[in-house]
């Protein structure tokens, strides 16, 4: 496995900089996916396809090679998404299963009591450190030091957004968690490929611009919809403008691109414009863009979640 970064820079992080409040170049990590990846993942086929995904956590990228994807992009504007998902594919590469799940999770299987081995110094310096990238090692030394080396503290402070940390939550929505099998597949799958990590918000990237992607097959944008608001700074019509910047820059005339994940579709209260279907319909016949909505259980009980694809 290699890990790249397409717009490598030497970033010295400086931990008072974190935005807890917004998605920032410094902003909270999610130690693993916030949506039900297990449940539309079988709705796209990546055998032998090339995926541009949004980095988040590293379990699109990693999920998508567990699915057999050719090659990955993943993107991000959070630098600290970026270097914790070079920690955690080089975890994948070297640690057992039991290892994995007690490296990253931060309950114990009863999900009350905490795991007192999680992010464990011991299992970084020995196992992981030597194989990260030099600037990533270097940041993430610094990290911990600011934790006394302690990995429980360190998992439990503000540096990670805590608030969804289930690990049922954890093994229903990521397939290559759901058995020691399943992530040896995930394991072998990745053992040889080129991974390219990019600091970049979606509306900087162009296919045309991003080596050997000009016929990406898949993009995922994740659950980005959620907060088009903010980043377009309106009260409304901001889904038109997220939508023609997604399709002007990475659609091409075969791909498929899963622009929004949508939470718990039966709530009327809706989160942004995109959850609202007639809201959705309209903009989309506005803008002469034929798109499907995929619903699945969701992984909160009693709930079915959506994907918005085009």
């Amino acid at each position: 496995m290699i890990i790249k970064y397409l717009n490598k820079k030497e970033q010295k992080i400086n931990l008072k900089e974190i935005d807890i409040n917004n998605f920032n170049n410094l902003s909270q990590i999610y130690s693993f996916t916030t949506e039900n990846i297990a449940g539309y993942f079988e709705y796209l086929d990546f055998t032998n396809r090339n995926v541009l995904t949004v980095t988040a956590s590293g379990d699109h990228i990693i999920n998508a090679f567990y699915k057999g994807a050719k090659e990955v992009y993943g993107f991000d504007i959070n630098y600290l998404a970026l270097i914790f998902t070079e920690l955690k594919l080089v975890a994948l590469q070297n640690l057992n299963y039991r290892e994995f799940l007690e490296f990253f999770m931060i309950n114990d299987k009863n999900d009350v009591e905490k795991n007192r081995n999680v992010l464990d110094y011991k299992v970084y310096i020995n196992k992981l450190r030597k194989r990260l990238s030099k600037s990533v090692a270097e940041n993430w030394d610094m990290i911990y030091q600011n934790f006394n080396n302690n990995g429980y503290e360190l998992r439990n402070s503000y540096i990670f957004n805590n608030k969804y940390d289930n690990n049922n939550i954890k093994l229903k929505s990521n397939l290559y968690l759901k058995s020691e099998l399943d992530y040896n597949m995930a394991k072998e799958n990745i053992n040889k490929k080129e991974i390219i990590l990019i600091n970049s918000n979606y509306k900087d990237l162009n296919l045309r611009n991003l080596p050997n992607l000009a016929n990406c097959d898949i993009i995922l944008m994740s659950n980005i919809s959620d907060y088009i608001k903010n980043i377009y700074n309106k009260e409304k019509n901001y889904l038109e403008d997220y939508i023609k910047d997604i399709t002007q820059n990475l659609k091409n005339k075969t791909n498929m691109i899963v622009c929004a994940y949508l939470y718990d579709i039966q709530n009327t209260k809706y989160r942004t414009e995109i959850d609202n279907p007639i809201f959705r319909k309209n903009i989309f016949n506005k803008l002469d863009i034929t798109y499907i909505e995929k619903k699945f259980k969701s992984v909160i009980d009693n709930c079915t979640d959506s994907v918005i694809i085009i």
